[in-house]
């Protein structure tokens, strides 16, 4: 397919995107450079719903971070938490206090106050009205609002990693929700940030137009089109001719190439999602640990960077990235060593190997079929027997999938990953997801334990022990963190963020 569609006249190519899927938005464009009026950014993760809370990927809050906002947000650069719809907050054991900024409106002109955070939360902790986000409040035994500008958020516990659980957790309007009752998703109010909601098709196309009335400023760029394309090629095909203005995932192998455009430039950055295997411990052969363990040791992931990512990319060195908060040097990955797999797997019972099916969704992200292909390959050698199944992006992910804690192995990531906490606690933590039904007594007491600690230095020693647990008992296999590869008209600034949010506001027309 990708071959086909780089033969393509521009005519026929048109046409072949359209029959993708992509949607006849905007009129093809005659040159690769972005218009102040509008950009058309061809992105290969574009939300699948128009309800914002049944998300849970990093690229899609970006998509959403265009009309609604967060509480908190972190600043990458400085390593902090710094307020967006937050004028200032307070730890206070087991309580969190939030004094709201003045001044700030929604779409539809109501004010910002207490009462929306109170209500989004509400809507977030609704899982049989679709949420995905309710985990990240499983914590919070109530929410007060005393006055209109202050939020209390009351824990069952001390915890000392809550700002880390209302990042990207956006705020709507209770006035609109009200207005619209159950469906409220469907019309969505926010208040901002610069971009209002234009209209959404399902199939991946985000339409977002400028608000002139945003609090904090005005964007440069009028209208922002996101249209879901999942195919390298016609992405690449769409920035070169000009039919797009921004494009991610640019394919390491077309890095040079690309580079030579007179038109294109090539951006990146060393990205903050970290891939893994996942094993869930709730199907055979997983609930054994010397299979889990052969998993790791049959796997080789510095070969996958080198030989599939041309190098861009950096092999997890232990549990987690080594720029993550938790992260410890003592800690190693297993090595690569497909003898120690047969030995595990013949003591497990798999003395003549072992049959496992790998899901995962093929275009979602980088070279992920390739990838699966290579690890199936790799496994062999191990001891396995390795089927590739291939799902849609809403089934793999969906309550059928990894969130039903249906799929037994999967390859998957985990997004803007800047503390361990966030990756032990959602997957790892007993009762907090079926997507790995891990459980470990020691390792909960743990993580109990950190998110209760408020001097950080102390905090990441515990993670550092719960790390270890992890490596041992080998429920997952950690692969990579990989470098974010972007092309742009080269008439088109914007400010890269490691955590794969392509956002509007931050574009400007040179």
């Amino acid at each position: 397919m990708v071959k086909k569609s780089l033969k393509l006249s521009r005519r026929e190519f048109l046409k072949h995107t359209a029959a993708l899927g992509a949607g006849a938005l905007i009129a093809p464009k005659i040159s690769s450079a972005a218009s102040r009026d509008r950009v058309t950014i061809y992105h290969n993760t574009v939300a699948d719903s128009i309800h914002l809370y049944k998300q849970s990927s990093g690229s899609i809050y970006g998509n959403w971070q265009h009309v609604f906002e967060p509480l908190v947000e972190l600043d990458y650069k400085k390593k902090d938490w710094v307020g967006v719809l937050a004028e200032s907050w307070q730890f206070q054991g087991n309580r969190w206090l939030f004094k709201l900024k003045m001044g700030i409106k929604f779409h539809n002109g109501a004010p910002l106050t207490s009462k929306d955070v109170a209500y989004s939360v509400d809507r977030m902790r609704d899982e049989k009205g679709g949420s995905l986000q309710g985990s990240n409040f499983k914590d919070v035994a109530e929410i007060q609002t005393p006055d209109d500008q202050t939020v209390v958020f009351v824990t069952k516990q001390p915890l000392a990693i809550f700002l880390d659980r209302l990042r990207n957790r956006f705020i709507v309007s209770k006035v609109a929700g009200d207005k619209y009752g159950d469906q409220w998703f469907e019309n969505p109010i926010g208040t901002g940030p610069l971009y209002k909601f234009t209209s959404f098709q399902r199939g991946g196309n985000l339409v977002f137009t400028r608000n002139e009335d945003y609090w904090n400023g005005k964007a440069q760029i009028r209208e922002i089109i996101f249209r879901k394309v999942t195919e390298d090629g016609a992405r690449l095909a769409a920035l070169e001719s000009g039919q797009a203005d921004f494009i991610n995932d640019v394919p390491v192998h077309e890095v040079v190439r690309l580079e030579r455009h007179p038109r294109v430039r090539v951006d990146r950055i060393e990205g903050l999602e970290m891939y893994f295997l996942m094993m869930n411990l709730a199907y055979k052969p997983f609930d054994n640990k010397l299979v889990r363990q052969a998993v790791n040791y049959s796997v080789d992931a510095a070969a996958i960077v080198k030989n599939i990512f041309d190098g861009l990319g950096y092999p997890t060195p232990g549990p987690v990235g080594a720029n993550v908060v938790g992260a410890d040097a003592r800690h190693k990955r297993y090595p690569y060593d497909p003898a120690k797999a047969k030995q595990l797997l013949a003591q497990a019972g798999y003395a003549n190997g072992c049959d496992v099916q790998l899901y995962y969704s093929a275009g979602r992200y980088p070279k992920d079929k390739e990838v699966c292909q290579v690890v199936a390959a790799q496994m062999v050698k191990g001891g396995f027997r390795v089927e590739l199944i291939s799902q849609e992006w809403a089934l793999f992910w969906g309550p059928d999938g990894v969130n039903g804690g249906k799929l037994p192995f999967y390859y998957n990531n985990r997004g803007s990953l800047t503390d361990a906490d966030t990756l032990y606690d959602q997957y790892f933590r007993t009762g907090t997801t079926k997507r790995c039904n891990y459980s470990n007594p020691a390792f909960d007491k743990l993580i109990d334990e950190e998110q209760q600690t408020p001097d950080n230095k102390k905090r990441i020693a515990i993670l550092q022990q719960a790390g270890k647990i992890l490596i041992d008992d080998a429920p997952y296999v950690p692969l990579y963190n990989l470098a974010t590869i972007y092309g742009a008209a080269k008439n088109l600034q914007w400010k890269m963020r490691p955590d794969e949010k392509v956002l509007g506001w931050d574009m400007k027309i040179a």
